[in-house]
């Protein structure tokens, strides 16, 4: 017992400087709304009130699932994400950390990295041939690997095997089997007003140029994934588990946690989305995204700066003028 309490004591003094040193607020990397005041806000949506972010540690710290999401490209999040572990496992948490981006198919990889002797954060990008991945670059993710390094957390895979989700968006569920189906929790439906709410999603965010039978497998194959990441959680090494993946992902109404509440009705379950501000919205609250039903999308919601980025639906436009021969 006393070693077990002298460990946990040299991790926390271990961790202390550095991560007080790394508080991503006071140091934005995204250049966009930086210097906003509700930059760094931290809103507690069922309470309808701000909070710091100790006591959004204080709140995750007691929750068996935490999820974390986030804009894929905004350095920020990623930064946020890796303060949010180190101070979890400073507050005696110890969750596996799963990530949507690490799939199935790099599960050996990952695995034979870990086991190395010494393994390091800057050194699991290359080991899982992130620069192919189609990911934004590894130094975006890093903090979340130095965080879990620092703490000792393990780190699993997410994402389903690229062929299961190229068999699932042709085939559909019942490809999965019917026993397999059933214990990932797809063979219950979303209600109506989710599957709508869910295509009108995806439609948006394929600038509406897409028709909605088109991205039909595109439904199937989210809802795989959130099924995967789900059981990634649940089959984790640790009794508790944290989630990084895009906030459509993570969203309490029919993310991950819709399956996590099929598969572990009992569970604490809390949602952290990491949110970019945009000028227009006047107040936190005004950030707050609700499901079909009124109830927001996630517990808390973090407001930080917007990163730079092109028109993604001129380049989606462009790309498709590119597929259709420029007519």
């Amino acid at each position: 017992m006393l070693r077990s309490f002298l460990a946990v004591l040299a991790l926390t003094w271990a961790m202390a400087t550095p991560m007080q040193a790394a508080e991503p607020w006071t140091d934005w990397q995204a250049p966009i709304h930086a210097d906003s005041e509700m930059a760094g806000t931290v809103w507690d949506a069922r309470a309808g009130a701000t909070i710091d972010p100790a006591e959004l540690i204080d709140r995750l710290a007691q929750a068996r699932f935490v999820l974390i999401g986030e804009i894929h490209d905004n350095p920020d999040h990623h930064r946020l994400q890796g303060w949010i572990i180190a101070r979890l496992a400073m507050a005696g948490a110890s969750p596996a950390v799963v990530m949507e981006m690490i799939s199935r198919d790099k599960a050996e990889a990952l695995s034979a990295y870990l086991a190395q002797p010494e393994p390091t954060a800057a050194g699991l990008g290359p080991a899982l041939n992130w620069g192919e991945s189609g990911w934004p670059e590894w130094q975006f993710y890093q903090p979340i690997a130095e965080a879990a390094f620092a703490a000792g957390l393990p780190i699993g895979p997410g994402n389903p095997p690229s062929n299961l989700t190229r068999q699932t968006a042709e085939q559909g569920f019942d490809s999965l089997g019917k026993a397999r189906k059933a214990e990932l929790a797809l063979d219950e439906p979303l209600s109506p007003a989710l599957s709508d709410a869910l295509m009108d999603e995806l439609y948006e965010g394929h600038c509406q140029m897409l028709s909605r039978e088109k991205l039909a497998p595109m439904a199937k194959v989210q809802r795989l994934r959130d099924a995967f990441m789900a059981e990634g959680m649940l089959t984790a090494e640790r009794e508790t588990a944290l989630l990084i993946a895009g906030n459509g992902h993570v969203r309490a109404d029919r993310g991950v946690p819709w399956y996590l509440r099929r598969r572990a009705p009992e569970s604490d379950v809390a949602v952290v989305a990491l949110v970019e501000l945009d000028g227009e919205r006047a107040a936190p609250r005004d950030y707050v995204e609700t499901g079909p039903d009124g109830t927001p999308i996630a517990d808390f919601f973090w407001l930080t700066p917007r990163a730079e980025r092109p028109d993604p639906c001129e380049q989606m436009r462009q790309m498709m003028q590119q597929q259709s021969g420029g007519n």
